[in-house]
């Protein structure tokens, strides 16, 4: 369920990851806390859309970042923006992936 507030919608991490492309669900992917429905842009984008859906339902942002994207790019994606991840797992999403970035040092 999401809340709103300031006609900012929040979702949880749960409601997020349900939006990965299967089983009918939406494509939905994180970037710095902003939840963006790229389920529409699938075909669209320049790279192929499995480049995207390999994302979804998760946060993006080091592998959007790491790619380079243009300021185009960011500009396209702003318009898909549905909402932002609840603040209070915002923390929980940065230690989880500082949690897979020391595992996969390992």
């Amino acid at each position: 369920m999401s809340e709103e507030t300031s006609s900012v919608k929040y979702y949880s991490l749960a409601e997020i990851a349900v939006n990965d492309g299967t089983n009918g669900n939406g494509t939905w992917i994180i970037y710095k806390d902003n939840v963006y429905d790229v389920t529409a842009y699938l075909d669209d984008h320049p790279g192929g859309g499995d480049l995207i859906t390999e994302w979804a339902g998760k946060d993006c942002t080091k592998a959007f970042d790491d790619f380079g994207h243009s300021g185009d790019a960011k500009k396209e994606m702003k318009t898909m923006k549905i909402g932002e991840v609840r603040e209070e797992e915002r923390k929980k999403e940065a230690e989880e992936e500082r949690e897979r970035q020391r595992e996969g040092c390992y």
